[in-house]
């Protein structure tokens, strides 16, 4: 029996006419598409061949993108070049091939910050403070980190030379075979040997925990130390989000129901198609401890994700500053024909209230914000202080014999410098001990007045460092005057040049705009000067403020 047969004829007329219609509609669409890339081949086409100089033709593509891109006022849509591939994945899986170390410039040459966790280096030998002096056969002295960390990286199970000076000023050739390097991004309150220590306070059984970035390792690392820390009678748990930027949403919906029984985590919505709701399970849920987030202004994305899933379902407190605002879902896909990769915005993220935690220009409301009577504004001289302090305690070096497993809060402020994380081993002592929350300041502030007061801050601080540089070029340039005029030239700037009425705009390196000032006097050095800018109002506003 033929297919004519079995479906009738009246039936094949409808799909052939369906098919004759859909047709033209599938042309039309492709020809519209051609018809949007016209004028683009017409001006690549007179450039190349007309332009006065020679085009950089393989060049354009890249510029097209990125043109394209610029419109969106995205800055977490990207476009990633063929040659930056490689390094793209890895800064993105948290993953490479090469010895496994942390490593700086001090005095000219690379300097090993210290090896990592399980890693070639550390097993060879390398330790903390070594100064590699040559890689291959070829010296560091003065060459870039990205000049050492290109020659020390490369294809797994490869041999790399070095030698370096040990801290006790001896000289050692070590020869390392690179390996796949995973980067460890659950760590404790400071290391002992290679083993980090997590003990805040060993009678109330309170623990702490950094999670530095979420990669697809991140939860196994961290239900590994909670293994060990649960039936040692964990009672407390700390868990840092500070200065996390975030990773994989799997990774933070995995971590998120890791500590909740039930409710829900995050909403994701779409442009197209329906919104998807991640909703925590039973099953596989740690224990009922205690619990306190720390965030600050860098904790963004996956962090917010647990950090306002945690809060909203009365899972923990929230203290510090508020987040960062990254709530938005990127997808990554390679281009056809090795064109690179395209990493695009397709969504945003909804706390379980509903609260939006992308911060779009404007907005008033955005990331997670500490509960009522934990925000903890840190200035960024004590920022960079406590930075500078938790580093030493990172660094795998021969374990002390004397060795305090757990610490206190005086220890903290003092060893750490961190009073935020002081501030929440209080909170929760005070909590194990008295069943309840008490608050660690006492004024009500607004969380987005502290990000606007700090923003503000940081510009005016940039906007006096330009000032300052806009004093030392005119400096040189009076100099170089005088030194014209005294072999005989005229100045390069007329002494009559009328400044009276004219206005000096500053712009940061990025070209955007600071502020536009009219000048004083005359005197383009008294306009640089702070007590004679007088900023231009426009629209009733004065122009103060770059962000």
């Amino acid at each position: 029996m033929t297919l004519k047969r079995i479906i009738g004829p009246s039936l094949l007329f409808m799909l052939g006419a369906t098919l004759l219609i859909q047709l033209p509609i599938a042309i039309a669409g492709r020809a519209s598409v051609y018809e949007w890339f016209d004028p683009i081949v017409d001006v690549r086409r007179i450039l190349v061949d007309r332009y006065v100089e020679p085009i950089e033709d393989e060049e354009l593509p890249t510029a097209m993108i990125n043109a394209m891109l610029e419109q969106l006022e995205d800055p977490y849509t990207q476009y990633i070049p063929a040659s930056d591939t490689a390094e793209f994945n890895k800064q993105l899986r948290g993953v490479y091939a090469g010895i496994g170390a942390e490593v700086n410039i001090k005095d000219g040459f690379l300097v090993i910050v210290t090896p990592m966790d399980d890693s070639p280096s550390l097993h060879a030998g390398v330790m903390a403070g070594d100064v590699v002096l040559e890689i291959e056969g070829e010296s560091t002295f003065e060459q870039p980190v990205s000049w050492c960390v290109e020659r020390l990286t490369g294809e797994v199970g490869t041999p790399v030379t070095i030698r370096v000076r040990h801290l006790d000023d001896t000289e050692e050739e070590i020869v390392i075979v690179r390996r796949r390097i995973t980067t460890r991004t659950v760590k404790g309150l400071r290391r002992r040997g290679e083993e980090w220590n997590y003990c805040v306070d060993e009678g109330l059984g309170l623990f702490y925990i950094r999670v530095t970035q979420f990669n697809a390792d991140t939860v196994i690392e961290l239900e590994t130390a909670l293994a060990d820390l649960v039936p040692s009678g964990m009672n407390g748990l700390i868990l840092d989000l500070r200065d996390n930027p975030g990773g994989g949403l799997p990774t933070a919906v995995q971590m998120a129901d890791l500590f909740l029984e039930e409710g829900k985590i995050v909403e994701v919505q779409p442009r197209i198609g329906e919104s998807v709701t991640y909703r925590a399970n039973r099953a596989g849920t740690m224990p009922g401890f205690e619990m306190l987030v720390l965030v600050n202004g860098s904790s963004a994305s996956a962090s917010e994700i647990v950090a306002g899933a945690l809060q909203e379902n009365g899972r923990a407190k929230v203290l510090g500053t508020r987040t960062f605002g990254k709530g938005s879902v990127q997808e990554v896909r390679a281009l056809s024909y090795g064109g690179g990769t395209l990493k695009y915005t397709t969504a945003h993220y909804y706390l379980p209230s509903g609260r939006n935690l992308n911060r779009n220009p404007d907005a008033e409301s955005w990331g997670v914000d500490p509960d009522p009577g934990f925000l903890v504004p840190v200035t960024d001289e004590a920022f960079f202080d406590a930075f500078r302090a938790r580093r030493e305690f990172e660094i795998i070096r021969v374990p002390e014999d004397e060795y305090e497993a757990c610490v206190s809060p005086d220890w903290v402020r003092e060893n750490l410098k961190d009073e935020p994380l002081a501030l929440a081993v209080e909170a929760l002592q005070g909590r194990l001990q008295t069943g309840a929350w008490s608050a660690v300041t006492d004024e009500e502030q607004d969380p987005a007045l502290i990000a606007f007061n700090q923003e503000l801050e940081r510009a005016l601080k940039r906007r006096a460092s330009y000032i300052e540089q806009l004093h030392a070029t005119e400096e040189r340039i009076e100099e170089l005057q005088a030194l014209a005029e005294s072999h005989g030239d005229e100045p390069l700037l007329p002494e009559d040049l009328d400044l009276v009425e004219g206005t000096i705009t500053l712009h940061d390196r990025d070209g955007n705009l600071i502020g536009t000032y009219q000048i004083e006097g005359g005197d383009v050095r008294l306009a640089l000067d702070t007590v004679s800018l007088v900023p231009v109002m426009q629209d009733g506003e004065s122009d103060f403020v770059d962000e």
